[in-house]
């Protein structure tokens, strides 16, 4: 039985995946990788979503996973505050490309097939790769133009973000705000609607 803790999955890029494990549910803000369970959790449910990952990262020790957890909420914090910048129509900050290249540097990559693909691995202690992993999708985004059509959900109380490759696009997910503006819209129309039946 797989009692693994659920995230939301409504990207392919493994950085954007990150900073959406904030979620804000009943008016607050939650936090989905609250200790070293949650991050491992998160670990495997990244490796099944992009079968391409280093599956090295799943094999922190205790002690990694306790060091990558401090350090992995101000990553965090410095992807949301620059992915968010770039949402409300802010140039890419050179500084932040920069500390994303530095972060490579510790752990370059290699090259190798894998299933008949060619995947890159990073080298270095696992932590390291992790950060080097996280930070190479961040600049894949930048560099293919991604990061031009990222979203905020037009949700106001929803912090999701999300790459909009339709232009069209509103929500996070339908199956998370979505449906649920869709459900309040129709309880709002009814309401009225009863209030004018009223005498």
């Amino acid at each position: 039985m797989n009692n693994r803790k659920k995230f939301p999955l409504i990207s392919s890029f493994l950085s954007l995946n990150l900073v959406n494990t904030e979620v804000v549910s009943h008016g607050r803000r939650h936090e989905l990788l609250s200790d070293e369970q949650g991050l491992l959790d998160w670990l495997h449910t990244m490796c099944e979503a992009i079968p391409s990952l280093d599956k090295m990262i799943l094999t922190m020790s205790q002690s990694e996973l306790t060091e990558t957890l401090y350090l992995i909420y101000d990553f965090r914090l410095c992807l949301r505050k620059n992915f968010e910048a770039i949402a409300d129509g802010n140039a890419i900050d050179n500084k932040w490309i920069l500390s994303l290249e530095r972060n490579i540097e510790k752990a370059p990559y290699v090259f190798k097939i894998h299933a008949q693909q060619l995947v890159q691995i990073p080298m270095g202690s696992i932590v390291n790769k992790l950060f080097s992993l996280l930070s190479l999708d961040a600049l894949q985004l930048i560099s293919e133009g991604q990061l031009n059509k990222i979203r905020r959900c037009s949700n106001p109380e929803c912090v999701l973000l999300f790459i909009d490759t339709t232009g069209r696009r509103k929500w996070c997910s339908m199956k998370i705000c979505g449906n649920r503006q869709k459900a309040a819209r129709f309880q709002d129309k009814k309401d009225k609607g009863e209030k004018k039946l009223e005498f």
